[in-house]
C-alpha cells in the first residue's frame, strides 16, 4: 500500500516514540530488511497500530509498504461488582472472543489481576486515552456469577 494513502489519527502525533524505541526498530529493520511491527489499518484505512514502522518508512523513503487490516477491541472491566470501570486494549488474538461477564486475566500497576468485564468496544486512538495496557486472556469459557 502507499504510504501516503495511510490515515493517521491526530493523537499518534502527539505522542511520538522515543528515541530508544525508534532505534531498535531502526537497528531491526537494518538488520533484517523488513519491520519489526505489522503496520495493521482499521476497516476505514486509518493505523491502529505500527506506527513506529510508519515513521521509518517515511524516513527512510519507502513508499510502499506492506500492512495489514484488522481490527482492535477495548474492554471496560471493573475488579470488584459495582466498582471502577478500567479500560484494557485487547491483544489482536482476543479480538470478538471477549463478551461482557467474561473475566479476563489484565495487567495493573499493582502486577496482573482478573477483571469482569463491562463492555467491549471498537478501539480508535484517541488524545484523552493516554496509553492502555493490554489484556493478557480469557478466562476459561466461562462467565463471571
Amino acid at each position: 500500500m502507499l504510504l501516503n494513502d495511510i490515515t493517521i489519527y491526530p493523537c499518534f502525533w502527539e505522542t511520538q516514540p522515543g528515541n530508544g524505541k525508534m532505534e531498535e526498530k531502526r537497528r531491526y529493520l537494518k538488520e533484517n530488511g523488513t519491520f519489526q511491527s505489522e503496520i495493521m489499518l482499521d476497516e476505514d484505512g486509518y493505523l491502529i497500530d505500527g506506527f513506529t514502522s510508519y515513521l521509518l518508512a517515511r524516513e527512510s523513503g519507502i513508499t510502499d509498504v506492506p500492512v495489514k487490516h484488522g481490527k482492535r477491541q477495548v474492554i471496560q472491566a471493573h475488579h470488584r461488582p459495582g466498582g471502577k470501570l478500567y479500560t484494557w486494549k485487547s491483544p489482536e488474538r482476543l479480538t470478538d472472543k471477549i463478551s461482557a461477564g467474561d473475566r479476563v486475566l489484565v495487567h495493573t500497576r499493582g502486577g496482573v489481576r482478573y477483571a469482569t468485564v463491562a463492555a467491549v468496544e471498537r478501539y480508535i486512538p484517541k488524545s484523552d486515552t493516554g496509553r492502555l495496557r493490554t489484556a493478557i486472556r480469557r478466562k476459561g469459557g466461562s462467565s463471571c456469577r
